[in-house]
Formats: structure tokens, sequence, C-alpha cells
């Protein structure tokens, strides 16, 4: 060993390069080969797994087909180093879609609400949402609209999809009941709210329309603390652990919670009275 270690000494010094440069690049030698027979193994999966299968896919399929076992990470970096790269679906859209995204974007109502959620009046300021109650074989979408003078919820509607019509359907509701003129109504930036159906009738019905920057879901801070308060308060989350409840009894526990709320649920904000004693007082 020493007369090898002195011998590859010689040879460096003639060669001049370091020990350390001598055994850095037989390291990387072996290294090479060793990467060689991983690509070999590679290239002899089938055209579409080696087009379009992950690394650990890839890795999976050497060893279901060749019994080969295979380090996942060790297969990426060869497919990148030797220029095997999986096929990525690209989502294509046609020409001018994003221009047009960008217009009805602009055209969406400003946010008028701003975050003032108080009111001097019945019917001056009303917000509105959607949320969601996990049922037995399904989920129950809960619309509903508040007065930000009282907070109370002024009405509601159910369905099992939470589409435009949801939110139609609560608002003819709302006419049905209240003579509203002028109210703003304020909601989230969803696609039920950006509807054409939806933003038709509001302007037939006479409403100025006001909706949340996108992804900020404090502009509507009022419906989304009483959703909060309707699940922890109504026994939803206590009834889910136990087994979901039908459609059926889920409305029926909604129902009774909103009642309650409108009629006995006392409020900081209301000065520790509940939305109808609020107005009956203020009258």
């Amino acid at each position: 060993m020493q007369k090898r270690g002195h011998a590859i000494k010689l040879l460096c010094k003639i060669a001049g390069i370091s020990r350390a440069t001598f055994y850095y690049r037989k390291d990387n030698t072996r290294k090479t080969d060793k990467d060689l027979e991983t690509l070999e193994m590679i290239k002899k999966l089938p055209e579409k797994q080696l087009r379009y299968a992950g690394a650990k896919a890839k890795a999976h399929y050497l060893k279901l087909q060749f019994g080969v076992k295979m380090n996942h990470k060790r297969i990426l970096r060869v497919s990148n180093l030797y220029g095997i790269h999986v096929e990525n679906r690209v989502r294509r859209f046609p020409k001018g879609y994003y221009q047009t995204l960008k217009e009805n974007e602009a055209n969406l109502p400003r946010n008028i609400l701003n975050r003032d959620f108080s009111a001097d009046k019945p019917l001056q300021k009303l917000v509105t949402d959607i949320s969601y109650f996990k049922v037995k074989n399904g989920w129950l979408y809960l619309s509903a609209v508040m007065d930000l003078y009282n907070n109370e919820i002024l009405t509601f509607r159910t369905s099992n999809h939470a589409d435009s019509d949801l939110a139609v359907d609560t608002i003819n509701s709302l006419c049905d009941t209240y003579n509203i003129s002028n109210a703003l109504i304020h909601s989230d930036q969803g696609s039920t709210y950006k509807a054409s159906e939806y933003r038709r009738l509001l302007e037939e019905k006479g409403f100025i329309q006001s909706m949340s920057r996108a992804g900020n879901c404090w502009d509507n801070a009022c419906m989304e603390h009483f959703f909060g308060t309707l699940k922890a308060e109504s026994g939803y989350y206590n009834v889910n652990r136990q087994g979901l409840l039908s459609y059926q009894m889920m409305e029926e526990l909604i129902t009774d919670f909103i009642q309650f709320y409108n009629k006995d649920r006392i409020q900081k904000k209301l000065g520790w009275k509940s939305p109808r004693t609020f107005s009956l007082k203020c009258a």
C-alpha cells in the first residue's frame, strides 16, 4: 500500500495535480459510471411511464417490473442530469381568455362597505354569505342576509348546491318580506355573487352592490362571525361527533338557532341586547 501511495504521489507530481484532485476525479468517475447504470435502468421503462411518471412513480415501476430498488431522489437527479423531463399537463385557455377575465374583474362592484359595519337605521346596510354544513350523504349550504343595524338575520335559505340559484332565492325571499329601497348589500367575491343573474336581480330590486377585496375574509367579518357562532353554539360540532344529521334535521337545527339568535341572544355591540330587543328599544 505504501509503494502504491508513493507511486500515486509521484504520478500526481509529474502531472502537476494534488492527490486530493486525483481522488476526487477517481470518485467522480465511479459516480458517473453509477449514474449511467441508473440511466440505463430508467430508459428500460415503457415510453408512457418515462414521459409522464414522476420520480416516485418511476421508482415504484422499476421495483414492480424489474425488481430493482432505487431511491426516487437518485432517479430525479439522474433524469435532470441527462435531460429526461416529465411532460407536464398544461391547462390551455382560448385566445383572449385572460384579457376577458381581467376586464370582468375590473367591472366588479367596489368595496363600498369598506369594513364600516355600522348603520344608522334598519335596511340601510346588509351583508350576505354562504356557509356549508356536513350532513348525511352530502352537504347543506346556508345562505343568509344580516342587517348591520342590529345584526339580525333577516332571511335565510338552504340548498344542497352552493350556486347562484341559492343566492337569487335568498334575495327574492328578502324582498318578499321587506320593503327595501337603495339598500347596500355586501358579499365576498365568490362566483355565486359574480353571476349575471344575481347581479341583474340586485339591480332590478334597487340594491347597491358592494364586494370584498379578493381573498379578504375580514371585509365581510360580520357574516363570518355569525356562521362561526351558529356552528359553535347550535351544537353542530357536538352532533357531528356523534353521527351526521340528515339534511332535514340539520335544517331544523339551523332554523331553531336563528330564531333564538334574533330573539334572545344578547350581543355586546347592541348594549347586551338581542337584535329584536335592540330594534324595539330604538324604535
